[in-house]
């Protein structure tokens, strides 16, 4: 039986470094993503206009390819003209969201917690919630990083200004974020009125200003490979081919 993975949370350059790992798996993971379009300024136009402009079709390989594409844009363009609808252009993307929903419990371990979901200092018969509510906390509160302490040894002292950055690393993810809502219900208590479980819903931004969409575009790509790989491919093609659905 193949070992069990489990995902975390976490900043390493905070200081101190910050890693919450999952006790469980979450029940939801919800990723979202936006882009924005805007109406283009025109139709376009009945005819082969940019075809016309276009180099030599037969005078070259680059030209070619350089006619051909402009076949097709003409060809969109009688497109929107035939539904008399203005086309949409890209605009910028916004940032990737998640949204997690998960459980926490002091009075049984997970399954890489070993004994007990850490030891109550008080209580070290009983689990504690406590070492995990401080690290999601700490996501939610401005603090120091390694830079701003080097920065601080160099006699550039700054005051905390923001939280650090959140690291959602599982099920196959591996992004960089900013966590934008923290929602901790605590369902039940020890005795004493320390919580004994909680539920915990967490809210994350994609933080674009960082190696990992460089990282995942490799993967993704990667993945998007794979793909081709499966039985029946060849048919796949040919059903999403739009001069083929001419003919179906």
């Amino acid at each position: 039986m193949p070992e069990r993975s489990t995902g975390y949370l976490a900043s390493l350059i905070n200081v101190p470094p910050l890693i919450f790992r999952f006790q469980y798996n979450p029940e939801m993971l919800q990723e979202k993503k936006t882009y924005k379009y805007q109406e283009a300024n025109a139709f376009g136009q009945w005819g082969t206009d940019q075809f016309a402009a276009a180099p030599g079709l037969f005078s070259s390989v680059g030209n070619f390819f350089t006619a051909a594409g402009a076949l097709y844009k003409d060809v969109k363009e009688i497109g929107a003209l035939l539904v008399n609808t203005k086309p949409m252009e890209p605009v910028e993307g916004e940032q990737r969201t998640f949204a997690l929903d998960f459980k926490l419990n002091a009075t049984e371990p997970g399954p890489l917690d070993g004994r007990q979901h850490y030891a109550d200092l008080t209580h070290p018969e009983r689990g504690s919630l406590e070492p995990d509510l401080a690290l999601l906390r700490s996501f939610m509160n401005p603090a120091y990083d390694v830079i701003d302490v080097v920065k601080a040894l160099g006699g550039s002292p700054s005051c905390w200004k923001r939280p650090p950055e959140c690291s959602l690393i599982y099920g196959g993810l591996s992004v960089t974020c900013v966590m934008t809502d923290l929602n901790i219900k605590m369902v039940e208590f020890f005795d004493d009125g320390k919580p004994s479980r909680a539920d915990v819903s967490v809210s994350l931004k994609e933080q674009t200003f960082s190696p990992s969409p460089i990282i995942e575009y490799f993967k993704r790509n990667f993945d998007v490979g794979r793909s081709y790989v499966r039985q029946g491919i060849g048919t796949d093609f040919a059903a999403v081919t739009p001069i083929v659905n001419l003919f179906v």
